[in-house]
């Protein structure tokens, strides 16, 4: 067997990069909860729970949200240290003499996640905004064979967050081969348009409307301030969200590869093999075709199923396809004679 990656506790510093610092302690809290109300317990009738209301609620709201969000951090911190110690320790990536790949890791190590080569069809480099800007990234395997869609996002992660350059390092030893994923095509500006208009419409609009509205009924005038600041604060950030999302776009056919990337929360970067893809969906909307732009989505036997294309023009969506993975939509091109 070949060793790819071992544990590292120098990879716990990415650890907080992830959704567990805040997530996680949120679905604990929430099983509390449900807990708590299933015994017929109700918390905000708690001594403890009356007493720390009393002391940081009403006129304290400065000074009790910010040190809510400090405590909440420093426990999510906390505990995505636990999660990865515990996920993670013991660490172990082997290919095998066959081609497949063997995963070792928790705290027994004793029962690894085994990938058979047949079942190996590309690779996903992942890297969500917190880890993206800290330097690092995760990688999974799109495999076949591992569980339904919950079971293989678990069983399918073959590197922990770790530096990006490990990660890069990491993906070509699964695959086999290097696989150059710069320069990849990009895609029409209506795509920014597209990422831009719906930034602004769901995630700025509607608190601006909110806002206002009830300051209109409830003749606050504070309400309307809000809703103006609001939508100044907001608004360049969510264009600029936009514009990375926008920027994330790619496309490319390296070889025997299929390359795709999208997304700016979770961005992620797919290599898949492209005698792997058994089917192409072309999807759009009447705003997508007004725009011109089209989703098409590669459909493998592995991973989750398929994986988009998001928003590429829709007068080369068809002619990819049939390069990227030749004969399944060649019935149904027209060709025209110049």
């Amino acid at each position: 067997m070949t060793v790819l990656a071992t544990a590292d506790v120098r990879r716990l510093r990415y650890a907080p990069l992830t959704f567990w610092v805040w997530g996680g302690v949120l679905i604990a809290a929430g099983t509390v909860w449900k807990i708590l109300k299933a015994t017929g317990v109700k918390p905000w009738r708690l001594g403890f729970v009356r007493r720390l209301a009393e002391t940081f609620g009403g006129d304290a709201l400065w000074v009790s949200v910010p040190l809510a969000l400090l405590v909440m951090t420093a426990l999510g911190v906390a505990g995505a240290l636990g999660m990865h110690a515990l996920n993670w320790s013991r660490y172990r990536l082997e290919r095998t003499r066959e081609g497949g790949l063997a995963v070792h890791r928790g705290l027994s190590a004793k029962d690894p996640v085994s990938i058979e080569p047949g079942l190996l069809c590309g690779v996903a480099l992942r890297e969500p905004l917190l880890l993206r800007a800290g330097g690092g990234a995760s990688v999974r395997a799109v495999a076949g064979g591992l569980g339904n869609r919950d079971q293989n996002r678990t069983r399918s992660v073959v590197l922990p967050p770790s530096p990006k350059a490990e990660a890069e390092r990491v993906r070509a030893g699964v695959l086999g081969e290097g696989v150059d994923v710069s320069g990849l095509r990009g895609h029409p500006r209506a795509g920014l348009r597209r990422r831009a208009v719906a930034a602004l419409g769901w995630w700025v609009l509607p608190v601006v409307v909110v806002l206002t509205v009830l300051g209109w009924l409830l003749a606050l005038p504070v309400l309307l301030a809000c809703a103006a600041g609001w939508a100044l604060a907001a608004s360049p950030v969510a264009l600029l969200l936009a514009r990375d999302a926008y920027r994330a776009l790619g496309h490319a056919v390296r070889g025997r590869y299929l390359v795709v990337r999208s997304g700016t929360f979770g961005r992620e970067t797919v290599t898949l093999a492209r005698n792997a893809v058994q089917a192409w969906t072309f999807t759009d909307t009447p705003f997508a075709r007004r725009a011109g732009v089209v989703t098409l989505t590669a459909a493998v036997p592995a991973g989750e199923d398929g994986y988009r294309i998001p928003d590429m023009s829709a007068a080369e969506a068809a002619e990819f396809a049939e390069y990227a993975a030749p004969g399944i939509v060649r019935e149904f091109l027209i060709h025209t004679d110049a």
